[in-house]
């Protein structure tokens, strides 16, 4: 570097030399010198002396490296003007002459520019700089040490716009390090927590461990709900799981609200996740609203089914009512006779019992019917449910001289459902194929009620013996207010594809040999499911 830069260097080594006078201290200043300068020039810094005016005196070859493709010498009484912006070029002037005699705040704060290279890519490459006064330059000359901080600057900016993406989110946002610590959180996870009354920790978030907060209150969650989080978060972190989600509600006194929990790994890269609560209340109560709605049109077609089956119950129900009063005359008769047969008399009111069962056993079957169903899946024998369907609609086939017959497996096929809603289903499709044939006057009149276990599903088959369907009306008999019947709703078929759909499976019209076939399948129910 210059001489002016070292004269205190070479003085101090002239002056400790040694034995050997001033010849020895000259070559010591001079090693010192060149070994100074080496340093200077190895450095990834860049080291300069500036003058007053802010003209360079000397600089080393980092400090060149960092300002483009020009020497050193090239900068030598130049200065960085044409490089810096008119305004940063008054604030690194103003820096500098500072630094020259010591004033200002440049010994305490660095400056921080933008320097545009001709021909460099990617935008403008920023400077700091730390200056000091020189020590033998008069007032008039400062020491400079000056680096690349981009990356930094573009590490800072890419924080602060993806703090900014985070904050416009809606959801409650918070990034979790590898070991489980949130690192970030958005603006709606700080207004949540702070207007639930939450800590001040937890409305920051930054180094809490979420995972640990949800064990800590695991115990008082009955459900388990805060305990498969942090397992699910956990699965996330190691890898066992690709994404977890869960619903959970967090209703409040005032209000009921749930809640869609996502969790998403950042990648190999990073390691963590991305856990995001989104509010779906308004999703929820509209599924509820839904559901209610579908559960009052499903009733209104169970009485709509009633209806049809309405003058054959009251036939089924005379029969054994008539048989009951016919036995309870023989008991009076048989009470007044002398001497008394107790044995006869105990004969004809056990047959009359028998008769009021039978009756009992028809209106609560009804009964059972025409209640509103319930939305709760249970798990469900389906040949019980057959067998219920076919003994509510066995009056009316009577009634019709339609024969009924089941064809099912021996072994039980259980499914999760609701009972109710599949036996309307079944009750839907077995009065409709019975009235097909009545009103085609067919002369074989047989439904066969079909039921067999497939991998992962059973599947029920309704075949009967009718017309057949028209081509054309076969893929709208499931459609609402498609109906042939001069009395029909045209609602019962649409209702049953909702229930079966909503079930997991699906229903589907076959036209077969002389007569039509309805299935449909329903997924099978796996004991290792959650109950």
């Amino acid at each position: 570097m210059a001489q002016n830069t070292t004269e205190s260097v070479e003085s101090q080594a002239a002056a400790g030399a040694g034995p050997e006078g001033g010849a020895y201290g000259q070559r010591g200043a001079e090693s010192l010198e060149n070994l100074f300068t080496q340093l200077c020039d190895w450095s990834p810094i860049g080291y300069a002396v500036f003058d007053i005016d802010g003209r360079f005196i000397e600089m080393n070859e980092a400090g060149a490296r960092l300002l483009g493709e020009r020497s050193r010498s090239e900068w030598m009484g130049e200065s960085l003007g044409p490089l810096l912006e008119p305004t940063q070029s008054e604030r690194v002037l103003r820096h500098l002459q500072e630094a020259c005699d010591g004033s200002g705040e440049s010994r305490e704060q660095p400056c921080v520019v933008n320097v545009f290279l001709p021909g460099e890519q990617g935008g403008p490459r920023r400077l700091q700089f730390f200056s000091r006064p020189h020590p033998a330059g008069g007032g008039r000359l400062c020491l400079t040490a000056f680096q690349d901080i981009s990356a930094e600057a573009r590490r800072r900016e890419s924080e602060r716009q993806r703090q900014a993406v985070l904050d416009a989110l809606s959801a409650h946002i918070a990034v979790l390090d590898a070991t489980g610590r949130i690192t970030a959180v958005n603006a709606a996870w700080r207004r949540f927590a702070r207007g639930n009354g939450a800590s001040r920790e937890l409305e920051t978030g930054i180094g809490l461990n979420y995972i640990d907060a949800c064990c800590d209150v695991s115990a008082e969650d009955p459900d388990r709900l805060a305990q498969r989080s942090a397992e699910g978060i956990q699965a996330v972190i190691n890898g066992d799981l690709a994404h977890f989600t869960l619903e959970y509600p967090c209703h409040s006194a005032q209000r009921q609200r749930w809640y869609l929990m996502s969790v998403t790994p950042l990648g190999l890269e990073f390691g963590g996740v991305v856990v995001v609560h989104m509010d779906i209340s308004e999703r929820v109560r509209n599924e509820q609203e839904s559901r209610r709605r579908r559960e009052e049109v499903a009733h209104a077609s169970r009485l709509s089914s009633v209806t049809v089956l309405a003058a054959s119950l009251v036939h089924e129900l005379s029969q054994p009512l008539a048989a009951a009063q016919l036995y309870a005359e023989a008991a009076v008769v048989l009470g007044q006779q002398e001497p008394l047969n107790q044995m006869q008399l105990l004969s004809v009111v056990g047959d009359m019992r028998g008769q009021v069962d039978r009756a009992t056993q028809i209106v609560d079957g009804l009964r059972r019917f025409m209640r509103r169903g319930e939305s709760k899946k249970e798990s469900s024998r389906l040949e019980e449910r057959i067998h219920e369907a076919v003994t509510l609609v066995a009056p009316l086939a009577r009634r019709k001289r339609v024969r009924l017959k089941l064809d099912l497996v021996s072994e039980p096929v259980i499914v999760r459902a609701n009972a109710l809603q599949i036996e309307q289903v079944l009750v839907n499709l077995l009065c409709n194929a019975i009235e097909a044939m009545d009103l085609a006057d067919s002369p074989v009149r047989n439904i066969r009620v079909g039921l067999e276990r497939l991998p992962e599903q059973a599947q029920v088959t309704v075949a009967d013996t009718g017309p057949g369907l028209d081509p054309e009306w076969g893929p709208r008999i499931f459609e609402v207010l498609e109906t042939r019947k001069e009395s029909g709703m045209g609602m019962g078929l649409a209702i049953s594809r909702t229930i079966v759909e909503a079930h997991g499976g699906r229903i589907w019209v076959e036209s077969g040999s002389g007569g039509t076939v309805l299935c449909f399948t329903l997924p099978l129910h796996q004991e290792s499911n959650p109950a």
